[in-house]
């Protein structure tokens, strides 16, 4: 296989996931991962190589690239690879957590692509509205839906993900979420009326 050729791999591989802010980097780890195949096993097909080449890549945004460290062998586990009765010496709690990590998915390349122009004065009009925001969360929330209203919107857990902690169903979570919304945006409303 020509350098070309596994250039051109790559990158088909990597433009499926459409994260340009990662574009380049995604193309790197796949081009290197095809390479160190290839010295291992000289003799590997187009369709294996593809394979190794996305593996690289997956990898690399969703594992490498989280907020949080997760041990390799802890995602493939979490992932259902290898040999599902062989937890690795990890608990079942921990293998729950990685999966709710792994369950947010590709880092979406919006959040990096858009030109910021600094306008000081709506920046400090949204941090005191987001302040507001958390604060009447805090006073007119139960305990448990603050938990929830905190876990979605400042964790960034997603409702699937909210809904298998709480063994409920996504819907249940979805409804939950937009009464709480609703509670709180009138508490924001009438704090406002108030001075």
């Amino acid at each position: 296989m020509t350098p070309e050729f596994i250039t051109t791999l790559s990158k088909k591989s990597a433009f499926k996931y459409r994260n340009s802010s990662h574009h380049d980097d995604l193309v790197s780890e796949g081009i290197m991962a095809a390479y160190e195949e290839l010295t291992e096993n000289p003799e590997t097909t187009e369709q294996r190589m593809y394979q190794v080449i996305n593996w690289a890549q997956w990898k690399f945004l969703n594992v490498d690239r989280l907020p949080v460290t997760i041990p390799f062998q802890l995602v493939r586990v979490a992932k259902g690879f290898g040999d599902p009765d062989d937890k690795q010496g990890f608990s079942d709690e921990t293998i729950a957590w990685a999966k709710v990590i792994l369950s947010q998915g590709q880092m979406k390349s919006e959040h990096h692509d858009v030109d910021q122009e600094s306008d000081q004065a709506q920046e400090y009009s949204d941090a005191d509205l987001l302040d507001s925001i958390w604060e009447s969360a805090k006073e007119c929330l139960t305990e448990e839906d603050y938990g929830l209203f905190h876990s979605h919107f400042e964790v960034g857990l997603d409702q699937k993900s909210l809904g298998g902690m709480l063994e409920v169903s996504q819907q249940s979570v979805s409804l939950r979420l937009l009464k709480i919304n609703e509670k709180v945006r009138k508490h924001v409303v009438n704090k406002k009326w108030e001075l």
